[in-house]
């Protein structure tokens, strides 16, 4: 299947071009009160070309770890002292998990800021780096690496919206199915915002 005309590259770029410092969309649909003190966290949405498309990386957890276990997500965790910004967070922790050098990424800006109900406040960086970089998953963080291409992401036939209540609001959450792997909650949402800045105006 070839690229829709609108996700092309140069479309997809000038789009992500509108990305700055500040988050494009705060996600505030439920109450963060009473969940105590959310901990920073950052993560990075890696875009890469291949083949005249724009393909996203994604990593699975393994069954293992203590959180997120057997998840899908994006490269990325919670900020340490030692990180000056959460962008610094968002790269360090890309480079730990998938071996990506942070100067060979293009940051596009600030995607979305979110709570997670695990008590993080998530802020999510759009970066692109060129494909000919050697990724290497990490295996005490990372079961699996894969890449979607965007064009599938974008299909209808692979996105679905269910309705949760969590302490009494609710709120869409966004599922993707992409080869055999399941992609939703913080993660559905954050590709979800992705989709809806690179589709046509």
């Amino acid at each position: 299947m070839s690229s829709p005309p609108t996700l092309d590259p140069p479309s997809v770029r000038r789009r992500l071009e509108k990305l700055g410092d500040c988050p494009q969309v705060e996600f505030n649909r439920f109450e963060v009160e009473g969940m105590g003190e959310l901990q920073p966290a950052a993560v990075l949405v890696p875009l890469t070309e291949i083949d005249g498309q724009f393909h996203v990386v994604f990593t699975s957890r393994p069954e293992t770890m203590p959180q997120h276990s057997g998840e899908v997500s994006f490269p990325g965790g919670r900020a340490e002292e030692k990180d000056q910004t959460l962008l610094e967070t968002a790269l360090r922790e890309t480079h730990e998990e998938i071996a990506l050098d942070p100067d060979e990424v293009r940051v596009y800006g600030n995607l979305v800021r979110m709570p997670t109900i695990t008590g993080y406040d998530v802020t999510v960086f759009v970066g692109e780096f060129d494909r000919s970089e050697r990724l290497e998953p990490n295996p005490r963080e990372i079961e699996e690496l894969f890449l979607a291409p965007l064009h599938a992401l974008a299909d209808p036939s692979c996105h679905r919206v269910e309705q949760r209540t969590w302490r009494e609001h609710t709120f869409d959450l966004h599922f993707f199915d992409y080869g055999g792997h399941l992609i939703w909650g913080a993660t559905g949402y954050m590709v979800y915002r992705l989709l809806e800045l690179v589709k046509p105006d």
